[in-house]
């Protein structure tokens, strides 16, 4: 079973979520107020506390479909990748497809909504124990990619896969914070630097053998 799959929600749980989620690109989750949520979804206050315990977790669902909105559409395109191609640099090239075309589509506002939540989660312990096991399905793709790279001799087995899993993770979070410089990074450079690191670790060993022959 995917790890990124989750039962999906009741359609009258969605659109409550979908109206928060919708709401937080522009105003700030604790100016959330339960009526205006209520009275833009259409939705009755009874079937809200009908799927979720108070208000709160409703927050907070919407808080966790943002956080891995991102993250599992694109990882799960790697592996898709790496299971499906045999060849290591067609597997490369489809990998910078991917991040190229999740790097366009996501935008600033999206980027700063994610760091946003680690911080909300650090002070909600509810909001913390959901994103714990979020982050934690996340990072197990992340290392079922990397083992499969080893398993194909594309990359370094002596590399710890968790370690590469937290690492890539953790550049969309550097996205965030050059967003705060005066001065900010070209967005193509960055790219470049970000295939690098990929080539670094998923086809380090592949990328060896090439240059031996």
């Amino acid at each position: 079973m995917d790890l990124l799959v989750e039962p999906p929600l009741h359609p009258t749980a969605q659109k409550l979520v979908n109206t928060v989620i919708e709401m937080l690109r522009t105003t700030s989750y604790n100016n959330i107020k339960s009526e205006s949520v209520l009275l833009k979804s259409g939705i009755s206050r009874g079937p809200m506390y009908h799927h979720f315990a108070n208000f709160e977790d409703l927050i907070e669902t919407a808080q966790i479909q943002i956080y891995k909105e991102f993250a599992s559409e694109a990882i799960q395109e790697l592996v898709d990748a790496v299971n499906s191609i045999e060849d290591p640099f067609k597997a490369r090239e489809q990998f910078g497809k991917v991040f190229v075309v999740k790097s366009n589509l996501k935008s600033e506002n999206d980027l700063r909504l994610r760091v946003g939540i680690i911080h909300n989660a650090a002070s909600i312990k509810s909001l913390r124990e959901k994103l714990s096991r979020t982050q934690e399905s996340m990072t197990l793709e992340w290392i079922k990619a990397y083992n499969l790279c080893v398993d194909k001799g594309w990359a370094d087995p002596k590399i710890d896969a968790r370690a590469v899993a937290i690492l890539m993770q953790s550049t969309f979070i550097g996205r965030v914070i050059d967003n705060l410089s005066k001065e900010q990074m070209d967005p193509a450079l960055w790219l470049q630097a970000l295939l690098r690191l990929f080539d670094s670790f998923f086809f380090a060993t592949a990328l060896a053998h090439r240059t031996m022959s």
